[in-house]
């Protein structure tokens, strides 16, 4: 007999006739065959066959579980949705405390104003300031605008026709008493009862100074302030509001003496920033209104924008900069990321040369030959503070002999032999008669008297010091073995050998004399071989012209903040 699953026999059901036969059913379960006696099909699908067990389970009516997810759905939204509430007025609380802030040290409203950051914060352009050792350096670079073709940064001329200021500030008895830059400089020497601060030098040695910090607000405002009244003009007089902020960030804020500037501030190395943050933060009316940038990095910056160094190679992306400044020489490397990844610094500069020329002046004057024999030389090393600086008992004579002795390293970076002209210098104490001073001085002479306080004082002082110097070469005699031995101690201490460097960039006012450039050819031959300093294709040594070479940070830092 045919056998049907259960599967066929529920398929049946669709059939509306009676079915009254017994159909042998074929269970797959245990594969055995039962007998279901079928009724009609009307009273078999009313009660389903005793032997097949219908499956039970349990199940609750849709509309009893429905309401109890709607409450908890909506419980759950209505705690989420007051908690965000309650965030979103913590955060819009803070927002405009924020706000009140911001208004409160700017005096502006920035829901207000809706001017470009650009044009609201800087509309007088970028002004970068460099504090050197014995100069004040400004460079300008205007505002962008898309309208017109972008310009190159400016170095700033002073009212006197000068590219630089002298960094010196004279106080008088009274701390309100000032005087700054080139007046200053002339009593350098006869201080006429006050004295004289050169402001990085003095924040260098005493970070909680006043009169440091009140000497480095000074003589930025001035220089700074009179620079900006000759480019954006206005007859503001920047120079006679020392106590007005010097830059503001937004043109509404501008008053007499205040410009809508950018400055950018240079800063020999980490150690500095700091102090030199406490010094202009007075300057400033505003957050965050300043930059800073390391002088090295502003060096590299300014000789890529003029294209100078020479391309980057796979291994040879970092940059040495050796600065000769006026009253220290710094060497420091700067990575391909333009971070200075060591640096280090010696007290040797273009001041070195006046104050041999001075100190040789001084011993083969007769007038002075008494207090030649006292003073003993260049300088003494008695203390931490090794100083070239020669002294004398009259200090109008020491006065001019240093004027004149500037004017005469001058002359001597581009001629061999100058002559110097100094009338009614001293009186001759038995003849009561005037003593003028009328010497020739060769070049070769000035540079012999380096070399003797390099060997005699410099080398012994920085041996005792910090190590600076490379153990693999002996103490330094001439400048040029103090360049070798110290450009080595460097690469030593990082790794790296010059031909590592893509390359040796020197830049400073002591940039300029003809031993230093000299000295340092001699020194990077030694360590690199000539194609290094002299090649066609192979050069690395870059020695830049004229006042570029003094210049090149000050721009270098315009066009840093140019970037930011």
């Amino acid at each position: 007999m045919p056998c049907l699953s259960i599967a066929a026999v529920r398929r049946l059901r669709g059939n509306a006739s009676s079915i009254c036969r017994s159909v042998p059913i074929f269970i797959d379960d245990d594969c055995t065959t039962q007998n279901l006696y079928c009724k009609p099909l009307n009273s078999h699908f009313s009660s389903p066959p005793s032997k097949l067990k219908k499956r039970e389970y349990h199940s609750t009516s849709r509309n009893e579980i429905l309401p109890f997810i709607a409450v908890g759905v909506l419980g759950a939204t209505s705690v989420y949705t007051y908690r965000a509430l309650q965030q979103m007025d913590k955060d819009w609380d803070d927002y405009y405390d924020a706000l009140e802030e911001y208004e409160a040290a700017t005096g502006i409203d920035p829901e207000k104003d809706t001017k470009s950051n650009q044009t609201r914060h800087f509309a007088g352009g970028t002004l970068a300031i460099d504090l050197g050792t014995s100069t004040l350096k400004l460079s300008h670079l205007p505002s962008s605008n898309n309208n017109i073709k972008k310009k190159d940064p400016t170095v700033c001329v002073d009212r006197e026709g000068y590219r630089s200021t002298p960094a010196l500030v004279w106080f008088g008895e009274n701390s309100d008493d000032t005087i700054v830059g080139r007046l200053a400089q002339a009593r350098s020497h006869d201080k006429k009862g006050g004295c004289i601060i050169h402001p990085r030098l003095a924040m260098e040695k005493n970070e909680s100074n006043e009169l440091a910090l009140k000497a480095t607000r000074d003589i930025i405002h001035t220089a700074a302030g009179n620079a900006l009244d000759q480019i954006l003009g206005g007859g503001r007089g920047g120079g006679n509001t020392i106590n007005e902020p010097l830059f503001v960030l937004d043109s509404t804020m501008t008053t007499k003496g205040s410009y809508n500037v950018r400055p950018i501030f240079l800063y020999p190395n980490h150690n500095y920033l700091t102090r030199y943050r406490n010094a202009i933060n007075e300057l400033t009316a505003g957050l965050e209104i300043a930059s800073y940038v390391e002088e090295p990095i502003a060096a590299v910056t300014g000789a890529d924008y003029f294209n100078l160094l020479p391309r980057e190679g796979a291994d040879a992306k970092s940059v040495l900069v050796i600065d000769v400044g006026g009253l220290s020489t710094s060497i420091s490397l700067v990575s391909g990321d333009r971070e200075v990844v060591h640096s280090s610094s010696f007290p040797f500069g273009g001041n070195t040369f006046i104050d041999a020329l001075v100190s040789h002046l001084i011993r083969n004057f007769d007038g002075f030959q008494h207090e030649a024999a006292a003073a003993g030389g260049l300088a003494s090393n008695d203390s931490s503070l090794l100083s070239s600086k020669p002294t004398l008992t009259d200090t109008t004579a020491l006065q001019r002999l240093y004027e004149a002795s500037t004017h005469a390293i001058h002359e001597l970076s581009n001629k061999t032999r100058t002559e110097i002209n100094i009338p009614y210098l001293t009186m001759d104490l038995e003849t009561r008669q005037p003593k003028h001073l009328e010497v020739g001085v060769a070049r070769a002479v000035v540079e012999s008297e380096v070399e003797t306080y390099i060997s005699n004082f410099l080398a012994p002082h920085l041996e005792s010091g910090d190590t600076i110097l490379s153990p693999s070469f002996p103490p330094p005699s001439t400048l040029s073995a103090l360049f070798s031995s110290t450009i080595l101690s460097l690469l030593e201490k990082t790794s790296l050998t010059p031909f590592n460097l893509r390359g040796i960039l020197l830049v400073g006012g002591g940039a300029r004399i003809p031993l230093v450039r000299k000295s340092l050819k001699a020194a990077t031959a030694v360590l690199a071989g000539d194609a290094y300093v002299n090649g066609t294709d192979d050069k690395r040594l870059i020695m830049l012209e004229s006042e570029l070479s003094e210049e090149i940070n000050v721009i270098g830092g315009a066009l840093c903040g140019s970037e930011r």
